[in-house]
């Protein structure tokens, strides 16, 4: 799969589970928590070491912040060692990721890094630090936190892991491990047909849920 039909699965999923609205409310209600936590003597909290740190010449495209947070993620998301799969700082996961986002519409781009902020920043409420700076055990347990809440969380925990997993399994360098010889799409020359339809909503049903009654 291309980085291009990559963007389009990502931008699917973003697109599936927050709508303009939603999105609106979920980041004026994000950005006031943040500054609340500020007010009550945490600002210092929120910045982190890393924030000095340049992110590399390749990753123009990635704000500071974006990069970092990535970089952490492909270290919570894919644990390799004791395996013979590649490890994440042989694999360019965080340029893959950077590549895929590349092909993006810049709205839906604009809406997710903003998503991308509150999520690093968040975790400050919960665990005292941005999730740049967790270890990866507690950056898992943030994942599986927010996998388990409501529909926006769900839906930004979704993208991040899809970007993640799918920029380090499409490098071929990953592939001899688990005897795997490559896309039949590609040696086959098959088109791609796109993503599959997505199961309408209710008018009361949350995005993401499937209805598990016909309707009457």
């Amino acid at each position: 799969m291309t980085p291009q039909h990559r963007a389009r699965r990502v931008a699917a999923v973003w697109q599936r589970g927050l709508s303009r609205r939603r999105f609106l409310a979920w980041t004026l209600a994000g950005t006031a928590g943040v500054a609340a936590v500020a007010a009550g003597g945490f600002a210092l909290l929120r910045r982190s070491p890393l924030d000095e740190q340049a992110k590399p010449a390749w990753a123009e495209g990635l704000s500071r912040q974006e990069y970092h947070l990535f970089d952490r993620a492909r270290v919570a998301l894919l644990p390799t060692e004791g395996t013979d799969l590649p490890g994440t700082d042989q694999v360019p996961v965080v340029a893959n990721v950077r590549t895929t986002l590349g092909y993006m519409a810049p709205p839906l781009r604009d809406q997710l890094a903003t998503g991308l902020s509150l999520f690093d920043n968040a975790a400050v409420v919960f665990h005292g630090r941005r999730f740049v700076d967790l270890d990866p055990a507690t950056a898992r347990d943030y994942f599986d936190a927010w996998s388990r809440g409501n529909a926006i969380q769900r839906t930004l925990a979704t993208v991040i892991k899809q970007l993640v997993y799918s920029a380090y399994w499409s490098d071929p360098a990953t592939w001899p491990p688990i005897e795997f010889d490559g896309p039949v799409s590609e040696r086959w020359g098959l088109a791609y047909l796109g993503n599959a339809p997505l199961p309408d909503e209710g008018p009361n049903e949350e995005p993401g849920k499937e209805r598990t009654e016909e309707s009457t």
